[in-house]
């Protein structure tokens, strides 16, 4: 798989950098839907919700209206005054008293449709009323110890709301309650009772319980101590919080995910308070899953047309490149198809003619090469017969020295010889045995010189004497024996080896000499001191490849051996 996504790179980066700027362009588009929808529904939210704070609004102005009349209608009611404030009453006038403030209390319309509540009447002759069947939990006189009569006789207000944690009932003692407080006054503005409607904060949720989602809007109501009495958030219920105090009468302020609203309630100095949610609120749209899935349609269609698309124009390219390594294996030098877009084309165009050019760029370095090759070797053969033309003359100068007359007259015959098989034939190529004969003339005039101390032997197979070898190939190895191998050894042996081993023809110059130490530079050395081994050895290696050559061996005292290795050719 990584090799395959390697050949196809530039597909695969391309597709890579266009699927990310779609997966991109796909998530802003995304997010500007939803923050757009989420704004949308938000402002829908909150015109929804303030009309059903306005709704809860008038509901609790209506809750004190009917208050207030009930409360009322029991301050203005002569059997009430008459039953708490006479303090000696006879029997029969407390219960014509009471029959009449029974009767009033069944006139009593609902002060809500869907909120309970306890009356009750204190008086300050001790007694108390209860409006329904419900037990008391406190009588008058505790009710006149509890702190609340001292605030509710300090305010000039004849009906006041308090807030307490208790009943006034067993069923609600345990209860945090609202108790809207009535003064009782004679004529003469004397106080004899207090009549009161207590409310659970329980209770006086039902105003705003039915038309709100608890899960999204938190309803507080306050009073002026800005203590709530009343929420669908039971935990709030007498606290007192600061959170509300900076927020202006019909305004609304967001603080984090939460939405705050205030609208004042006309009524007791208190004040509705809206909390929601707007992550909540924004859930509840269900507009996320929809955008995601859209998108995610959009990305794999366009993705689609893009990969298709982007396959049919770099298909081309790939068939160029394809191309390309296929002559590559097979032809070098063939021509590329030409197809696709005009890019292609040109490129694949420009490509011919890139190979076109680099083919005869190496024609032409071949031929030079070759030509190079040629002069070299050349070179090298005319270094060499030079110098063993000046070798061969000096032995027959040492014979014409000694006087010896006969041995001169036969090493010239045999120098004539000589320079007949070798300055007379200018072909690079010579037959074993064509080069065996030369070697044979040129050890006689060698001989004449050493005489029989130095004695030289050719063992060489007939059946080689048929291939081709470099002309004059052995007969510096020979010369390079004669010279050098014999400085402290005054007698041994030469001799010429040949054979064939492993499709190599390998010739040996084994000597008896001195020998020498092999690991000395050449420079130090003195059986490397001409320029004949060292002209054949290169000719060898330049014609036939590094694989061929000359190898040497030697130990000191032993001898030295001079291997050459050339191709078998017929």
């Amino acid at each position: 798989m990584k090799a395959k996504l390697k050949e196809y790179e530039l597909f695969t980066k391309l597709f890579i950098i266009l699927f990310i700027a779609l997966f991109t362009q796909a998530i802003i588009i995304s997010l500007f839907i939803y923050h757009q929808s989420k704004e949308a529904y938000i402002n829908l939210f909150d015109k929804s919700n303030e009309q059903s704070l306005v709704k809860i609004q008038r509901d609790f102005e209506m809750l004190n209206d009917n208050i207030e009349k009930t409360l009322s209608s029991i301050a203005e009611n002569p059997g009430v005054e008459s039953y708490f404030s006479t303090e000696n009453q006879p029997a029969l006038s407390q219960l014509s008293d009471l029959k009449e403030i029974h009767q009033m209390t069944l006139g009593f319309t609902a002060i809500s449709p869907y909120i309970d509540y306890d009356l009750m009447i204190f008086g300050e002759n001790g007694r108390t009323f209860v409006g329904n069947d419900l037990i008391a939990s406190m009588d008058a006189n505790a009710f006149f110890q509890l702190e609340i009569r001292n605030k509710i006789d300090q305010v000039s207000a004849s009906t006041q709301m308090v807030f307490v944690d208790f009943g006034l009932t067993q069923k609600n003692q345990a209860e945090k309650s609202i108790l809207f407080v009535k003064k009782l006054q004679t004529s003469l503005n004397r106080v004899y009772g207090y009549a009161v409607i207590a409310i659970s904060s329980k209770q006086m949720a039902h105003l705003f319980s039915t038309m709100i989602n608890p899960d999204i809007s938190k309803i507080y109501l306050l009073n002026e101590e800005q203590t709530v009495f009343s929420s669908n958030e039971a935990a709030m219920i007498g606290t007192t919080s600061d959170l509300f105090t900076d927020l202006t009468s019909n305004g609304t302020k967001a603080i984090g995910s939460a939405r705050l609203t205030r609208l004042p309630l006309y009524r007791q100095n208190s004040t509705l308070i809206s909390k929601v949610d707007s992550n909540l609120v924004t859930n509840q749209m269900g507009i996320l899953f929809p955008i995601i899935f859209f998108n995610l349609i959009i990305l794999i269609l366009v993705g689609g047309v893009v990969f298709s698309y982007m396959n049919r124009q770099t298909k081309s390219i790939y068939a160029l490149i394809h191309s390309i390594k296929q002559n590559k294996e097979t032809a070098p030098n063939a021509h590329v198809s030409i197809q696709g877009t005009y890019e292609t084309k040109v490129l694949g165009s420009t490509i011919n003619q890139l190979l076109d050019t680099i083919e005869e760029s190496h024609e032409r370095s071949i031929k030079a090469e070759k030509k190079k090759r040629i002069l070299e070797i050349q070179t090298m053969q005319a270094q060499i017969q030079p110098h063993f033309i000046y070798n061969t003359l000096t032995s027959l100068k040492f014979l014409i020295w000694q006087g010896k007359n006969e041995e001169t007259i036969t090493g010239i015959d045999h120098f004539i010889d000589l320079l007949r098989s070798t300055i007379g034939k200018k072909e690079e190529l010579i037959t074993v045995g064509e080069e065996l004969n030369s070697v044979q003339s040129y050890i006689h005039i060698l001989a004449l010189r050493y005489g029989d101390e130095i004695s030289t032997r050719i063992m060489v197979p007939e059946e080689l004497f048929s291939f081709k070898v470099p002309n004059m190939m052995i007969q510096p190895i020979i010369e390079n024996a004669y010279l050098h191998a014999f400085q402290s050894k005054k007698t041994g042996f030469i001799t010429l080896f040949g054979k064939l081993h492993d499709d190599s023809l390998i010739f040996e110059v084994v000597d008896s000499g001195d020998g020498f130490d092999t690991s000395l530079t050449k420079k130090t050395t003195d059986f490397f001191s001409g320029i004949g081994i060292k002209n054949v050895d290169e000719r060898i290696r330049l014609s036939f490849g590094e694989a061929y050559g000359l190898t040497i061996e030697s130990f000191i005292g032993v001898g030295t051996t001079v291997r050459i290795t050339l191709p078998i050719i017929e």
